[in-house]
């Protein structure tokens, strides 16, 4: 079935996805100890189910379990049972494992394809919208718009982050504290919501001599700027002419190209925003709306706590992105796979978070303030189908275009704010979220579509031929394993 009149992969694009391989390298601390579990976890799985099906359902369970999290909550306010916040732990982590041995069934049934890793991914860039929203409702965030806005969009900015720098070296990097570590955190929070309430996130503290906690968050903007500026600056002034990007280099000052100034540019504007939130923030009041309980002497309420978690690990996470992007690509003269600029592949995202920005600002009927949940999935739709197309042009190694179908969601809502039209803004956010909600699902099926035509493979099924073989391999290094023992045992008693 076709979902477009033509097709969205060329057969230039088909024969570079078949040849590609998967690269991958991680330091994380959590991926080591949790090894055993999922190696006994994909010990249990039938050899028949195919490793995309394992990726979808996991998929599927974190989705229904924080919808019912947002049905108790919609405008992030309200206080969701403690039953919803565990239900929500449950399902990432039920998501977070079969996302983890997806891979190792593709490896034992010998069904891997990169139509599997593009799937992956894919599933990946859904589930962080849902998984960054869910974390907001648990600490009842909605009186923080400002706040919200940030940490979710923060979330969708590192993982475009991730595959951008995957763009630019042909290799998906993990550090020591990356997406397990940030998915274990939100079940922390998620935990905590359950046993304790979200109210536990109001409580007071005491303070220590005199040293208030609001000014933790200065404190630790400076050191993450310094830390950011000085890995920015390190690499200008040791990069050369032409490095970093098939960008022409200017010699300013004789250091530095184009790409390394554009950076940091970039760099002291996500300062100057972080600092504005800080302020929106401590300007919120205590006790607003008469629900909540601030530090002594601070403005600051516990919830914040976690925030400061997750910008910490969002700066680490942006660190070791940025780094490999400013390090120049392995295309020719430091270029992405494709040959294009390394920074091309901001101004496709840019198109999604400045306008999600500008709307909630300019917005006359609060749209966002009273619908963040749905305001926020509405624009992670376009976040998630904007990264599927970055995955499949680096898989494809082709130029990614920067306009999208997707953005007439935004479209609508920017338009009708423009002109001021009659029809509510509500109304249109919910046409915004079915329009962008649908295309992704029609760009993603065209595009396995495709591949799965092109390979003569399955999406969901592994064919009856491979699941023999598989079953026949397993058999035979039993038995291989159980020859070799006897042999041992009847030398032994030789």
């Amino acid at each position: 079935m076709q979902f477009y009149k033509e097709k969205l992969l060329s057969p230039g694009q088909l024969k570079r996805l078949s040849e590609h391989k998967y690269s991958c390298t991680s330091n994380s601390l959590l991926d080591g100890l949790l090894q055993p579990w999922w190696d006994w976890l994909v010990s249990k799985v039938p050899l028949w189910l195919a490793p995309n099906l394992i990726t979808v359902l996991g998929l599927i369970v974190n989705i229904v379990t924080t919808l019912i999290l947002v049905y108790y909550s919609p405008d992030a306010k309200a206080e969701a049972p403690r039953w919803a916040c565990f239900l929500c732990a449950f399902g990432l982590f039920v998501y977070q494992s079969l996302d983890a041995i997806d891979g190792k069934q593709a490896r034992r049934t010998g069904t891997s394809t990169p139509l599997g890793e593009l799937f992956d991914h894919g599933c990946d860039s859904i589930s962080t919208v849902f998984v960054a929203l869910s974390a907001c409702i648990a600490v009842q965030l909605g009186y923080y718009p400002t706040w919200m806005f940030f940490q979710c969009f923060c979330a969708m900015t590192l993982f475009y982050c991730a595959h951008w720098q995957t763009y630019v070296s042909g290799s998906l990097r993990f550090g020591k504290v990356d997406v397990t570590e940030a998915q274990f955190t939100i079940i922390t929070i998620h935990l905590i919501s359950a046993v304790f309430g979200p109210k536990v996130w109001m409580m007071e503290i005491p303070y220590i001599d005199g040293f208030m906690f609001k000014y933790l968050i200065g404190v630790m903007t400076v050191i993450c700027a310094l830390a950011n500026l000085y890995s920015i600056f390190s690499v200008i002034f040791t990069g050369g002419v032409g490095k970093n990007g098939s960008t022409v280099a200017i010699p300013v000052f004789g250091v530095g190209t184009i790409s390394n100034y554009v950076a940091v540019i970039f760099y002291a504007g996500y300062i100057h925003a972080f600092l504005e939130f800080c302020k929106v923030f401590e300007s919120g009041g205590i006790g607003k709306n008469g629900s909540t309980i601030a530090l002594p002497y601070t403005g600051t309420e516990v919830k914040v706590f976690p925030l400061w978690a997750a910008v910490g690990i969002a700066i680490l996470l942006a660190q070791s992105s940025i780094s490999v992007i400013l390090a120049g690509g392995v295309g020719k003269n430091g270029s992405t796979v494709a040959g294009t600029s390394v920074l091309s592949p901001i101004i496709p995202f840019s198109f999604v978070v400045v306008p999600a920005f500008i709307i909630y600002r300019k917005s006359a009927e609060h749209v966002y303030e009273n619908h963040p949940a749905l305001y926020i999935l509405a624009f992670g739709m376009v976040a998630a189908k904007v990264t599927n197309r970055l995955v499949v042009a680096h898989m494809t190694k082709n130029e990614m275009q920067y306009l999208d179908s997707s953005l007439i969601g935004p479209a609508m809502l920017f338009l009708n704010q423009y002109f001021n039209f009659f029809i509510k803004e509500y109304y249109v956010l919910w046409l915004c979220f079915i329009w962008v909600t649908l295309d992704l699902l029609r760009y993603s099926a065209q595009v396995c579509l495709e591949i799965c035509d092109h390979m003569m493979i399955k999406l969901f099924r592994i064919p009856l031929g491979d699941h023999r073989m598989s079953q026949v391999s397993s058999a035979a290094e039993k038995n291989g394993t159980n020859r070799s023992q006897r042999n041992r045992l009847q030398k032994k008693h030789h």
